[in-house]
């Protein structure tokens, strides 16, 4: 894993200039995210250590990323290269930020992580890739530092939630970003479009983010399967504007709502009947870099907008088949599985391995890989 960041992209830089006192951060990053783990497991059931975000599983779901046959030259590169499959099979977990299980109406950032089997690593090996994504355009953080410690203030809130509307004040930013990415109602997993946060390597010299968005026929209404409330709730939400404090405000007060008729549950139930239906489509898509000033790497907080480098459609991603949850809780969805031709970028890209390694050790993740065949019929 180490010798995977020995070699930077024109546009990456070390932490402090340095290295050596990067990975010092990173370890120290590991430690606090255990630390969190272990005052998240003493309010779960049974006392047991789960994820630190995305503890709560909506569905696991197989299907296949089909790469388009025009997709342009400046895309081919790595899996979506000119010796490419020209499909993999992929095994999807859709599930909620936060790291603790709560009702589906309340304000939460929403996940995709994408296990793409099969993937060519340059040496004629097979292996697995992990993509990450989530409904917002852009992580909670600038860098790794600074999403460990909106961690920190989301494990521990305080009295009232002191410490974190402390942390929203004094990081702006990420306030607004949390806000916006947040402060609404999905109707649907399935409706949502989702990016990739921080950059990607394509190939061995360009880089990329990534989002995948709904094919128009699976933004379409499913049969009174929406709660009736979302509606309602989407519009009180946005009457929330003004200034931040405000806006922080706002949303505790949703944040700490209850009694609600709906089923808390119900993104999974929704997915679950609309797969029944029939598959669900994303395209999938990257954004090229431009630059450090249109699209910089080290700065997570910096929107790649569509105007600087518009979404390159490359591939079709199908889910078409639910299976077993008890499959994917155990599993490891981590940005240390790639390939050195999309490896992580940045020091968020780079951070969040050490980050995730630490969780996944901490919650006793499976060691093992998942199998391919495991999911899928030959």
């Amino acid at each position: 894993m180490l010798n995977a960041l020995n070699e930077l992209h024109p546009d990456e830089h070390y932490k402090f200039d340095s290295k050596e006192k990067e990975l010092a951060e990173f370890m120290d990053h590991a430690k606090r995210v255990l630390e969190a783990q272990t005052v998240l497991a003493a309010r779960h059931p049974g006392g047991n250590a789960d994820r630190v975000f995305h503890m709560k599983g909506h569905a696991c779901v197989a299907g296949v990323l089909r790469l388009f046959e025009n997709r342009p030259e400046k895309t081919r590169h790595g899996m979506f290269g000119v010796k490419a499959k020209s499909a993999y099979n992929v095994l999807a977990r859709f599930s909620s930020g936060v790291g603790f299980t709560q009702h589906d109406l309340k304000p939460d950032v929403r996940g995709l992580a994408l296990k793409i089997f099969g993937v060519n690593d340059g040496h004629d090996n097979a292996r697995i890739v992990d993509f990450l994504l989530t409904n917002s355009t852009n992580p909670f953080a600038n860098d790794q530092e600074e999403f460990v410690s909106f961690m920190e203030a989301t494990v521990n809130p305080g009295p009232l939630g002191a410490h974190l509307i402390k942390f929203m004040v004094e990081h702006s930013a990420v306030a607004r970003l949390l806000i916006k990415a947040t402060l609404k109602v999905v109707p649907s997993l399935a409706s949502e479009q989702y990016w990739s946060g921080h950059a990607y390597l394509l190939g061995a010299h360009q880089a990329m983010k990534f989002n995948v968005r709904p094919v128009e026929d699976s933004r379409t209404e499913t049969d009174g399967e929406r709660p009736e409330e979302t509606t309602q709730l989407t519009a009180e939400a946005e009457m929330g504007g003004g200034k931040l404090q405000d806006q922080i405000k706002r949303w505790f007060e949703l944040h700490t709502a209850s009694n609600s008729k709906v089923n808390p549950d119900y993104l999974s139930v929704e997915l679950r009947n609309r797969l029944q239906r029939g598959p669900i489509k994303f395209i999938f898509s990257v954004q090229l870099a431009k630059g450090v000033q249109l699209t910089p790497i080290e700065d997570g907080l910096v929107e790649w907008k569509e105007s600087d480098s518009p979404s390159i459609p490359v591939a079709e991603l199908i889910l078409d088949r639910e299976v077993d949850a008890n499959a994917c809780r155990n599993l490891r969805f981590t940005p240390g599985h790639f390939v050195s031709d999309h490896r992580p970028l940045g020091n968020l890209g780079r951070g969040r391995i050490f980050a995730y390694e630490a969780s996944q050790d901490g919650r006793h993740a499976a060691i093992e890989e998942a199998q391919e065949q495991a999911f899928f019929s030959e």
